[in-house]
């Protein structure tokens, strides 16, 4: 019985030994700061635009908040250039009339393209 307990005692000790040198080893005070995604301390107003076309390219881009026109447009490349103009804007896609699914897609590609930021506007009901 007195020897079973005395190979249990052998790797506790091993264990613990193993336990400190691990605690002496690691870094317990960690030197890189990464700051955790969240609210910045600097506030950058974001301003958001509606895009609105129909099936022939025919739109324009306003911003809501003092619904001031942007820009009027008559051709795909024409909305693009007047989005791409635009500083610190985020877009809201919004189809109108027969406006077709593959212009929707079209559009989103060129956003994704020149990395600006854009959305479908829901529907309203």
């Amino acid at each position: 019985m007195k020897r079973s307990s005395g190979h249990l005692l052998r790797f506790i000790d091993l264990g613990l030994l193993l336990l400190l040198a691990f605690l002496s080893v690691a870094e317990l005070n960690p030197t890189l700061q990464v700051q955790l995604p969240g609210k910045s301390n600097t506030s950058q107003a974001t301003a958001m635009a509606r895009v609105v076309f129909d099936h022939d390219w025919n739109g324009s881009v306003q911003r809501l908040d003092n619904s001031i026109v942007l820009c009027n447009t008559s051709s795909i490349g024409a909305l693009e250039a007047c989005m791409s103009q635009q500083d610190r804007v985020r877009f809201l896609l919004a189809p109108v009339n027969a406006a077709t699914v593959q212009q929707i897609v079209t559009l989103l590609d060129a956003c994704k393209a020149a990395a600006l930021p854009c959305v479908i506007e829901a529907i309203p009901e």
